[in-house]
């Protein structure tokens, strides 16, 4: 059956911390050569290692609060403390929610809203470390499946792959239980962490071993992805991510022009498959609402560009809508609308030339 199958396309490992810290061969001419190569990436490991420790007490302090609405009240505390220290993002949450709802919400309301959103982003980190540890009897009484025909139609017999199209919104984190729960297994495109024991334990380990997830990072995988979705396989992805000036995709976002990345749209139509959006959102109950969407048509005609354009202004519409139902839930402490410092002058910018995006997203 096709929910056995699963797409081995990443085949890294990271060493255990003992021989990680060793040194590297030289490859520098010269005893300064050797010293540098050794101590350099040497202390870079050891740092990193410190990092991961530190990462790995948090995790176990969160994952000892004895259940997960205690656990989910103090990170939200947490949260709102970061809301108060941390001004940069805060500012940034606030000037997205002003773009994104000015022109129907006070002033007053949008900072209520950039506040609630900060003690989201604390509750995430209990979701993050505690969702692998759920038990099948736990996550039955946590996850709210919704839309599940849809997803039943998808993988009846046929040769088209499924892409699942999610974006940093909700409690994106349970996607990966959900797809324990079903029982079913794919691809989920990461971008990883600056730490490599942090990459290995919370990102290639996400869901649990048994989660079904293989977990590949998202550089040079491009023609990899449209051939798993060729394959018949499910590859899951969180298309929200902006794009570059270099390789110019422009969608409309809460009536702005903001870059989006067409690579996400070239996979649904290079690898001829069926899209359906995916959305886990926390409700007030401490339960979770998975919701999979209805089938995402993807343009096809002879200009790839347009084709581009069009299949990603449908993946935004839909983020749009997602975010005006639960806008505390959003990721907006992420500069979607605008850069830090200067930018580049937009006007005519360059169509994406899908041939640049073969080896690279």
């Amino acid at each position: 059956m096709r929910s056995d199958s699963t797409t081995h396309v990443w085949q890294g490992s990271f060493p255990p911390p003992a021989r990680a810290i060793t040194a590297e061969k030289d490859q520098g001419p010269g005893a300064a050569g050797v010293a540098k190569s050794r101590s350099g990436p040497s202390l870079k490991v050891f740092l990193e290692y410190i990092v991961y420790l530190c990462v790995r007490l948090m995790e176990e302090v969160v994952c000892l609060i004895p259940t997960d609405r205690r656990a989910l009240a103090v990170c939200s505390f947490l949260g709102r403390l970061g809301f108060l220290v941390a001004r940069d993002r805060r500012q940034v949450a606030i000037d997205n929610l002003t773009i994104a709802f000015g022109a129907e919400r006070s002033p007053e309301e949008i900072r209520r809203i950039a506040r609630k959103n900060f003690e989201h982003l604390g509750m995430l980190s209990v979701e993050f470390f505690r969702l692998k540890r759920w038990d099948e009897q736990q996550m039955a009484a946590r996850l709210v499946i919704r839309g599940q025909k849809n997803f039943n139609l998808a993988w009846a017999p046929g040769s088209r792959g499924i892409f699942a199209v999610a974006s940093h919104f909700g409690s994106f984190e349970v996607l990966a239980a959900l797809s324990r729960f079903l029982g079913v297994r794919g691809t989920l495109v990461v971008t990883l962490a600056p730490n490599r024991f942090v990459n290995r334990r919370m990102m290639f380990d996400r869901g649990g071993a048994d989660s079904g997830l293989n977990i590949i990072p998202h550089r040079g995988i491009v023609h990899r992805v449209i051939e798993a979705l060729r394959a018949g396989e499910m590859v899951v992805v969180l298309a929200d991510q902006r794009g570059d000036d270099t390789r110019a995709i422009w969608v409309d976002f809460f009536g702005r022009k903001v870059l989006a990345n067409g690579v996400f749209a070239k996979f649904a139509i290079e690898g001829q498959a069926q899209v359906l959006p995916v959305r886990a959102v926390r409700l007030d109950d401490g339960r979770y609402l998975c919701e999979f969407g209805e089938e995402i048509s993807v343009e096809m005609t002879d200009d790839p560009v347009h084709d581009l354009t069009v299949t990603s202004q449908r993946f935004h519409d839909i983020f749009e809508a997602w975010l005006r139902e639960y806008p505390e839930q959003g990721f907006w402490v992420h500069r979607k609308f605008r850069r830090k410092g200067p930018r580049r002058a937009r006007n005519g910018a360059p169509g994406l030339q899908p041939i640049r995006m073969k080896h690279e997203i």
